[in-house]
């Protein structure tokens, strides 16, 4: 019988969990709201149910969480996660072990990620990856000879909090003009509102109404010809292609993976990046393709599955 696997995927708008064999096939899912609480033992609460209750529907040998934010995956601890105001400080593997009687392990959202799309998806067949996740925030994962690179204290891979404009929008990491202020759903949210706020777009307003102005609604409206969202989405997509060339020219991987809510605004986004890569055409940047996950909205669960089989294996 094949062996099976406990998987989350937490970010900022939806906390996911399911089974996974060795296989890929994910089964047993459950997708509920990320919690907003501020308070860490209540948030710990959500993700200790949220997880009991999919290990419940079979026998996982062992359980991943793959989360937003700066993670110790050594220590199984998160230290701080921007966009789940709860995951403060917050060692998640010791309260997940002693509930489910498992082993279990915390990663970055985007590494695992970046292990998924090795294990399972768009970079099978190579030896090094780079991989951003694009959706609420920006993450980023690499795999070395086939094995997640974590860095000196577990930290690597926040290709979020890359700055391209120290007088740009301030991040929720502190800092101004990371990538992650610029470009993130959060970032098109903020572009958003402010082509609202200035009347610039009546089909922007149309489209948005009394909702809270968001990412989608910016590439809705962009779909519907209004040129000014369509603007805002095309310089993220430059700013973005700049943070990736940046990046392959420093690591030389095979291939540059990329999943996350954001790559619903097709080629809007992805033309002006894949353009901005290639003017940076020094080196590796000229060459190394750059692939769309091949895991799509599983990318999370999956990446988080092949750390834990990653780490039965170790």
């Amino acid at each position: 019988m094949a062996r099976t696997v406990l998987a989350g995927d937490f970010g900022g708008t939806r906390f996911r969990a399911a089974l996974v064999t060795e296989d890929g096939t994910v089964s047993a899912r459950r997708d509920i709201p990320s919690t907003k609480a501020v308070d860490p033992s209540e948030a710990l609460t959500v993700v200790v149910d949220l997880m009991r209750s999919v290990a419940a529907e079979g026998a996982p040998m062992a359980v991943c969480v793959a989360t937003a934010g700066l993670v110790d995956a050594e220590a199984g601890r998160v230290s701080i996660a921007p966009n789940i105001p709860g995951f403060r400080n917050l060692d998640l593997r010791s309260p997940l072990q002693q509930a489910l009687a498992i082993p279990a392990s915390v990663e970055n959202d985007a590494s695992a990620a970046a292990l998924g799309e090795f294990r399972f998806g768009a970079g099978q067949g190579t030896r090094h990856l780079l991989h951003a996740t694009l959706g609420t925030g920006i993450g980023g994962g690499m795999v070395f000879d086939g094995r997640l690179y974590r860095g000196a204290g577990g930290l690597a891979g926040e290709i979020g909090h890359l700055v391209l404009d120290p007088k740009g929008p301030t991040c929720n990491c502190g800092t101004r003009g990371c990538l992650e202020a610029l470009v993130s759903g959060v970032a098109f949210s903020e572009r958003a509102k402010k082509l609202l706020k200035n009347g610039m777009s009546k089909t922007l307003a149309d489209i948005v109404g009394d909702a809270e102005p968001s990412a989608r609604h910016l590439s809705a409206a962009a779909n519907a010809g209004d040129r000014l969202s369509e603007a805002e989405i095309r310089n993220g997509g430059h700013l973005l292609g700049l943070g990736l060339g940046g990046l392959i020219n420093v690591l030389n991987p095979d291939v540059v993976t990329l999943s996350g809510g954001l790559l619903m605004m097709g080629d809007m986004l992805l033309d002006p990046m894949r353009e901005a890569i290639r003017s940076l055409a020094y080196g590796a940047a000229t060459n190394t393709p750059v692939k769309l996950s091949a895991l799509g909205d599983d990318a999370g669960l999956l990446g988080a599955a092949a750390v834990a089989f990653e780490r039965l294996d170790s």
